[in-house]
């Protein structure tokens, strides 16, 4: 039987064709014909034996769920257990149908994870926690905390921006989600008895839905075969960059990408006009405009940092050099805000480059299940070699656009 996200868009489907039916035969001032209340009649009755359907599925999966928060197999309870785990062994065992061991406890944890998100694993599951753990400590100096790292994790996220920049990011997720956010409030001076004016907080939300996204890796049989830790790392670090550089291009273009969730750039709503080109001199001006519109609407708070294309990254160090002052950019820190680089903000040609300052916190990343990884020893098999294809479900929203300054710097 389909689950109940399916059974929901079939019955949807119905209620909007009977809705059909129905509004042809008011615009035309008639009744059904006898073929027409047939299919009406049928179409009715199979919406009534959907709701009891969707009834029947959703209160199974409730309990799926249940059942797999209580697995028998119990995810490993430490770090060094975890980083026992052994991807080319899991891949290599899952191509010969005999997965065992802890990298057998993964997998199944990955498959009771994306169950519970109405999900099914398709090939060979790495749950959602092996793929991050932040932190809950301070860096000297920054709002930004760092990121702790288990098993498959440091390599899947090693070229990331996004992870590292201080973004508010939800993993195991199991549904679409829907994030509250409180609104500003305003006070006034009254008179001793006066009323109290309506402070007006409204509250807005960010919503995340699942959005695929997908890679893959070839890897020599050979290399499988020999197992090597060095090899297995550089393998991860491989799908970890392939995954990474997709989800920054994604997250810090100025136009959005087909398929993805919609960029910073377009969820940004504050911006400057750029200074003049000038060589080691108005890129920095630019970077202290930007913190200045994000002051006077009263943002300079929370997981402050800018995120910029490296084109802008000479200037920004020759600036101070030439200037004879004090360094603005002192090796990660740009007027003492952290500052990251991506090929993934916009450059245009050898005219301009874009960044982004703002309060990353505000940038919501929802992760839905862990990864799903198809092994298919086939289709590269001529070249002796196994295809690893890559799927991760995940979303992301801002939850105030003022919170950001979207800025283009010209670079020539």
């Amino acid at each position: 039987m389909e689950n109940s996200v399916e059974l929901r868009q079939e019955r949807a489907g119905l209620i909007q064709e009977a809705n059909v039916m129905l509004e042809a035969c008011k615009t035309e001032s008639r009744k059904f014909t006898e073929d027409e209340q047939s299919s009406y009649d049928e179409k009715m009755n199979l919406i009534d034996k959907l709701k009891k359907d969707i009834e029947m599925v959703e209160r199974q999966e409730k309990l799926n769920a249940e059942i797999a928060s209580k697995s028998s197999t119990p995810a490993p309870s430490n770090e060094q257990e975890v980083r026992n785990f052994s991807f080319f062994k899991a891949v290599n065992d899952f191509t010969n149908g005999n997965l065992e061991g802890l990298e057998r406890e993964m997998h199944e944890e990955a498959v009771n994870e994306a169950r519970s998100a109405g999900r099914t694993i398709n090939g060979l599951g790495i749950p959602s926690f092996m793929l991050e753990s932040r932190a809950n400590v301070t860096q000297t100096g920054s709002a930004i905390a760092p990121t702790n790292v288990l098993g498959f994790a440091d390599a899947m996220r090693e070229a990331s921006v996004f992870d590292k920049v201080g973004a508010t990011i939800l993993t195991g997720l199991s549904a679409n989600t829907t994030i509250p956010v409180t609104g500003a409030s305003s006070v006034e001076w009254e008179g001793e008895v006066d009323p109290a004016a309506d402070g007006g907080a409204q509250f807005g939300k960010v919503e995340l839905t699942p959005t695929r996204l997908a890679s893959y890796v070839n890897i020599s049989k050979q290399l499988l075969l020999q197992n090597g830790a060095a090899a297995e790392q550089a393998i991860i670090r491989d799908l970890g960059r392939a995954t990474a550089q997709k989800m920054d291009a994604a997250i810090f273009k100025t136009a959005g990408v087909a398929g993805a969730p919609d960029s910073l750039g377009e969820l940004a709503t504050s911006t400057f006009t750029e200074a003049g080109y000038a060589p080691n001199a108005s890129i920095m001006n630019d970077f202290v405009e930007a913190e200045t519109v994000l002051a006077e609407a009263g943002g300079l708070l929370g997981n402050l940092a800018y995120v910029a294309h490296p084109a802008l990254m000479a200037d920004l160090k020759r600036s101070a050099q030439v200037a004879s002052v004090t360094p603005g950019m002192q090796g990660s820190l740009i007027n003492g805000y952290p500052t990251y680089f991506t090929n993934g903000c916009t450059k245009t040609g050898t005219a301009s480059a874009d960044f982004y300052f703002g309060d990353f916190s505000k940038l919501y990343m929802g992760m839905f299940g862990g990864l799903d990884i198809m092994v298919d020893p086939y289709s590269v098999a001529v070249n002796g070699q196994t295809r690893l294809v890559l799927n991760q479900y995940m979303d992301w929203g801002v939850s105030d656009g003022a919170g950001f300054v979207k800025a283009v710097s010209l670079i020539a």
